[in-house]
């Protein structure tokens, strides 16, 4: 008889009781939630835009709030695209705007934590069984480079108008690497190494990217960017995003190449230098593709449905991507030179920690 995986099943347990609280969290929130319970549609077609649209009479009840447990009638107009409204389906739960009377007035969103709350467990869960220790110490770093990022925001929320926006995610950016890699690593040589290599590196082609903006990005359509009034040092904002957004590529490649060095070192003590450099040259091979294109797609990749709507418009595939993602590429494109200066930069600060201090005893 096999032995009961006690930890597989605390992990079960535990992620089931976190689905159903939120599925019945209602009382967490001040906006009534309404539950729909039996819906009713009119299907009307429009010609000129080939749409269809939907009046819906939605009955369902109040789930929270003062108004708990009452009953409501009310009506949804829903087209098929879905962009200027929701489509409602039984089963659905909606914040609803009540007045004072308790009477319907508009439908705000849809409560959609139940949704978010499954795909955490799905990826903590994962994470866990595939990683063990690693992927604790890995959700653990998550969380607290999720907790900087908070204070961050809610610091400069605070005195944004007496702090520089750069300097302050310059030094929450040096407190990701050193957290992050600390506590996924742990204490050793190679940890050391990694955090030195994504210090340096960050700062060698953030410092290039800048100075090449600086001189040649004067016509950068920086006021594009959403919510721009709502920033004062526009263009600190932009410079912070491009420090960020390689932040992640260049702490993996760092500790990539980190402790592929220093499993070489550790199965032969005698390795020389100059083989060292040469096994380090031909894993970055490998590295430095594959980083590009995760740069590409997670920064560029956004901005494609804006595109796409542009050319349907008949504007020019160039003119597009001027107007609309001109920003992203740019950011792209600073994502890739860090990946490739982090390269170099890597492997010879490894090279000497982890094998330069060794020679010299």
């Amino acid at each position: 008889m096999k032995k009961i995986n006690y930890k597989v099943l605390i992990m079960i347990i535990l992620s089931l009781i976190a689905i159903i609280f939120v599925y019945n969290d209602y009382f967490l929130y001040n906006m009534p939630i309404l539950k729909v319970k039996k819906i009713e549609n009119v299907v009307n077609e429009s010609s000129l835009y080939k749409e269809e649209y939907l009046d819906q009479t939605i009955k369902g009840t109040i789930m929270n709030g003062k108004y708990k447990g009452k009953e409501l009638t009310i009506t949804n107009l829903s087209s098929s695209s879905e962009v200027f409204d929701i489509r409602i389906e039984k089963g659905t739960e909606v914040f609803v705007n009540l007045n004072s009377n308790g009477d319907f007035v508009s439908i705000q969103n849809i409560k959609r934590d139940k949704y978010l709350m499954i795909l955490l467990v799905v990826f903590i869960d994962s994470m866990l069984l595939v990683a063990g220790k690693k992927g604790v110490k890995t959700l653990l770093s998550l969380f607290i480079n999720i907790v900087l990022t908070s204070l961050a925001i809610m610091f400069f929320k605070r005195y944004f108008r007496n702090i520089n926006m750069l300097i302050l995610y310059i030094i929450v950016s040096i407190l990701f690497i050193v957290l992050s890699l600390f506590i996924t690593n742990g204490k050793s040589k190679k940890t050391l190494s990694a955090i030195v290599s994504s210090i340096l590196s960050l700062f060698i082609s953030f410092g290039l990217s800048f100075t090449l903006i600086k001189l040649f990005g004067k016509d950068l359509f920086i006021w594009s960017m959403e919510y721009i009034e709502a920033v004062h040092d526009y263009q600190n904002f932009f410079y912070t995003s491009i420090l960020l957004c390689g932040l992640g590529a260049i702490m993996d490649i760092a500790i990539t190449i980190s402790s592929s060095l220093y499993e070489l070192i550790e199965k032969n003590p005698n390795i020389e230098k100059k083989a060292l450099i040469s096994s380090g040259k031909e894993i970055s091979k490998d590295i430095v593709g594959t980083m590009s294109n995760v740069m590409l797609f997670t920064v560029f990749t956004p901005v494609l449905p804006s595109i796409l709507l542009a050319i349907k418009d008949h504007i020019l595939l160039m003119n597009a991507i001027d107007i609309y993602g001109q920003l992203e590429l740019v950011t792209v494109l600073c994502a890739c030179i860090s990946i490739v200066l982090t390269i170099p930069v890597s492997l010879y600060t490894s090279v000497y920690i982890l094998k330069g201090k060794e020679e010299r005893k």
